[in-house]
Parts: structure tokens; sequence; C-alpha cells
């Protein structure tokens, strides 16, 4: 591999600055000054590509671009576009095409997983000030590249006995907390480079310190499959993480994020979303439909008013036979803090009205609640169970994407080892 690594000059950033603020420069002077950022394979990328990227990167990712901190991330990116420049020349030379009917595609993924209406996201771009094209640029080599993926698909044997040991590990862990977390992924390819992606690590832990969105800086910088998704790894038990990230997540409070962690592949950051408390009994999620019957009792109340009204509630419990029946005692009442609420975990429950009602059938009653401002009745009007364990095609989907990552980065490996490489700032 030809690789000419040139010191980047005071010079060449403050062009770049002047250019990511949308500062005119003269034609001739911007071309000869800042031209091109580098060179693969004959294929430029130019310094206004790598400048649009930095815009994108900081308005998605909420990070308050200064020239200092274009200057850290510019190298950063322009590493990602070289990847990226590497995987869409081989997707092409596999005769992977990649249609603009493929980006529109993404780009309305985009948009509906970003909460953004129908061309929104071209809106968010203008807004930003950034070329319209930057994001058909970036979507157009992760397609191609995908699609690379797809067909080596093939190569991966995942075995019963691989799925059998992953589902017996989540059994063995069931009583253990379940934990919602995102995750970025810096790869260390090379040896030598293991300073340099840890350095990188350290100025995205400096972006989330200053605001800077977890999701957007996974989408832009992440080389685990989860970036699309802006790292999100939903909910998972104990025991689906390797060793060393398990116990960064069991550290971590939510909404905390995880110092780097160095894994044999790598350097992961972590950010725990939520956590749930495990049940050692159970082997299901359980979902249910309650109805509260409220009375007010306020404070400094007469015994006897009361124990009367407590005595509605008590008169309720013994002949309700239905939330029908608990509703039309509170129409009676005119109980406005009364109602139905559908599809709520246990754990989301306050302690004492869960305690109430966790071990309670379709149709069981609580006995009367007291709480601050009143007393109250919950009966379960109806009760969901569903096996908490992932299917074996999610747990053989998983798989296949931890393998596809491995045969990913070994083959971008391989890609920038036998490439030509001239890196001009």
């Amino acid at each position: 591999m030809a690789l000419r690594i040139k010191h980047i000059t005071g010079i060449i950033f403050s062009a770049l600055w002047i250019i990511a603020l949308g500062v005119p420069l003269q034609p001739s002077k911007a071309q000869s000054v800042i031209g091109v950022a580098a060179v693969v394979n004959d294929a430029p990328i130019s310094v206004v590509d790598l400048v649009e990227r930095i815009k994108l990167v900081a308005a998605s990712s909420n990070i308050q671009m200064t020239p200092q901190r274009s200057k850290e991330m510019a190298p950063q990116i322009l590493q990602q576009l070289i990847n990226e420049k590497l995987q869409l020349q081989e997707a092409e030379r596999r005769g992977f095409e990649v249609t603009d009917e493929d980006i529109d595609r993404a780009k309305n993924l985009i948009e509906q997983n970003s909460g953004l209406p129908a061309g929104g996201l071209d809106r968010f771009m203008a807004q930003n000030n950034i070329a319209t094209d930057t994001i058909r640029n970036q979507i157009r080599p992760q397609i191609g590249w995908q699609k690379l993926l797809g067909s080596m698909r093939r190569e991966i044997q995942i075995s019963d006995a691989e799925i059998d040991d992953n589902l017996e590990r989540i059994r063995t862990n069931q009583g253990k907390p379940r934990n919602n977390v995102q995750e970025l992924f810096l790869p260390v390819d090379n040896p030598q480079d293991e300073t340099k992606v840890y350095q990188n690590a350290l100025d995205v832990i400096r972006a989330l310190d200053q605001g800077a969105n977890f999701g957007g800086l996974a989408r832009q910088f992440s080389a685990s499959s989860s970036a699309a998704n802006g790292g999100n790894l939903g909910w998972l038990y104990t025991g689906e993480m390797a060793g060393e990230l398990q116990q960064a997540i069991d550290q971590l409070a939510p909404g905390n994020v995880s110092p780097p962690i160095k894994t044999i592949r790598g350097y992961y950051i972590l950010k725990l979303l939520d956590r749930r408390r495990g049940d050692a009994n159970a082997l299901t999620d359980v979902k249910l439909d309650l109805y509260q019957l409220f009375v007010p009792i306020a404070a400094g109340t007469a015994p006897e008013e009361a124990n009367t009204k407590l005595g509605i509630l008590q008169n309720a419990k013994q002949s309700a036979d239905s939330c029908q029946a608990l509703a039309n005692v509170a129409v009676d009442l005119g109980s406005d803090m009364s109602g139905k609420t559908e599809g709520i975990s246990p754990n989301e429950l306050s302690g004492t009205v869960r305690n109430a009602v966790e071990n309670l059938d379709k149709g069981g009653i609580s006995n009367v609640i007291r709480v601050d401002g009143g007393a109250l009745l919950v009966m379960v009007c109806d009760k969901i169970e569903e096996s908490s364990l992932p299917d074996r095609d999610n747990i053989r989907d998983r798989l296949m994407a931890e393998r596809l990552e491995i045969l990913a980065r070994r083959k971008l490996r391989e890609l920038r080892r036998n490439a030509f490489i001239d890196i001009r700032i």
C-alpha cells in the first residue's frame, strides 16, 4: 500500500473553517490550497466533501463546532470518507449497483427513525447549510457495502448448538436486571493504530460530555451494524453481551456513558438508557390492563368521614365482578381520578400498587390501598403473558450480524492494505 500522510497545517485548517462557515473563497486560491484532501485508488476526496461531512456530523450529533473541534474531528472523518470510497469501489467492482431508488428508500427510513416528516431530511440539510448531496454521498457506499455483505451470508453457518447455548445463558441470567443499551464501536484493525483509535474514542467522550447526541455520533462513526439505528441495541439480558462489556454496563447508572472499553476487536463506548429489575421465577413479560377506583381523603378529614369513604371501597371490593362494575361506581361517586390503564408492566407501577397486583390473575382485585390524598382499589382487567426470551430466529440473526461484522472488518482491512491511499492534508 502506498500511504503518504502530510502534517495538517494551520493554513489548511483556516481554510477548512472558512468554508465551514460558508465564507466564499476565491476559486484560484481555494483550489490551489485546499483542492483535494485524499486520493483513493486514483479517486479524489475533495476538501469540500470533507467540510460538508464535518458539518453533517456536527448538525446530526448536536456538536457545537469550533475551529479547534473541526481540526480534531477532520482526521477521523477523513478516514471514514476513505473507508466509504473503498467500500463503494469494491461493491461496484463486484457488480452491486446502488440506484437512486435505493438511496431514496434509505432516506425515507432515516426520516421515519428520526421522527421527521417526508422531505424533512432535505429541509434539515438546508437549515444547517449542508450541501444536498452530502447525505446521498454517505448513503450510497453504505448501501453498496451492505449488498456486498449480504452476498457473504452464505459463508456463515450458525449451528443449533450455538443458539441453544445462547438461550441457556439467557435463562441462567433471567433473574438479573435487563438493560436498554446504546453502543458505539471503533475497531482497531491494525495494532499500530490502537493509540489513534483510543484518542478518537476520547474525542467522542468529550463531545458527549459537551452535549453531543449519542445516536448521531453512532450513526456517523460506529463500525457496528447497530450504527444505522443510532447504536441502539434494545433490551438485553445479562449474559447477552461479552464479559467486559457486561461488566461496564453493570457499573453504569441509567443515562450515563462508559469510558472507552478495550476489547480484542477495538474500543466500545456504551450508554445505559434504562434498567429493569429481574425476576428469578419469571420467564415471561407481563402486561396488565388495570382499573383504578380512587376516593379522595384529604389530610385532616374526620375519622368518621374517612371510614365512610374506605367503606365505599370495601363494599366495591366485595360486590364488583368486573372493571366495568368498578367504573360504574366511579361514575356514581364522581371520581375524576379513577380510570383504566392498558398495557402496563408491573415494573412501571409504584411499589405499593405493584405489590398489591403483581400476583393477581385476570379479574382479581386488590385490597384497599392507602395513598397520599386518598385510597384506591385496583382490578386486573386483563393480563397478557408472553415469553421474554428472544426466539431462535432473533438469536440466529444476532449471531449472523456479529459474524458479518467480523467479515466486513476483515474485508475492509484487506482493501486498505492493497489500496493506494494518498492523504494530502
